[in-house]
C-alpha cells in the first residue's frame, strides 16, 4: 500500500516578543514533530479526503525567557496539529 502524501504549507508564523531564532533549526523541529504527530495519531476524519484549508487558528504558545528552537518548533507543531483536528 502506497503511503499517503500530505502537502502542508505554512505561510506565516507570528512570534511576538521573541528575539532572534535560528529559523532553519525551528523549521526542522516543526517539520519533524508534525510528521511524528500525523504518523502516530493520524488526521481528523475530514482531512483524510483531498481538501484545502486556507487558515488554521493555532493556540497561543507560552515560552520562557530562554528560547530553544527545538522546543519552540515542537510546541508550534503541536499547536498546529491541534488546530487541524478542529
Amino acid at each position: 500500500m502506497k503511503p499517503k502524501t500530505i502537502n502542508l504549507h505554512i505561510d506565516k508564523i507570528v512570534l511576538e516578543g521573541v528575539g532572534s531564532v535560528n529559523r532553519n533549526q525551528l523549521t526542522l523541529s516543526l517539520q519533524k514533530e508534525l510528521h511524528r504527530l500525523i504518523s502516530s495519531q493520524g488526521l481528523h476524519g475530514s482531512l483524510k479526503q483531498p481538501t484545502s484549508i486556507n487558515h488554521i487558528k493555532a493556540e497561543p504558545i507560552l515560552i520562557g525567557n530562554r528560547i530553544q528552537e527545538k522546543r519552540l518548533g515542537n510546541q508550534i507543531a503541536q499547536s498546529v496539529y491541534r488546530g487541524l483536528k478542529r
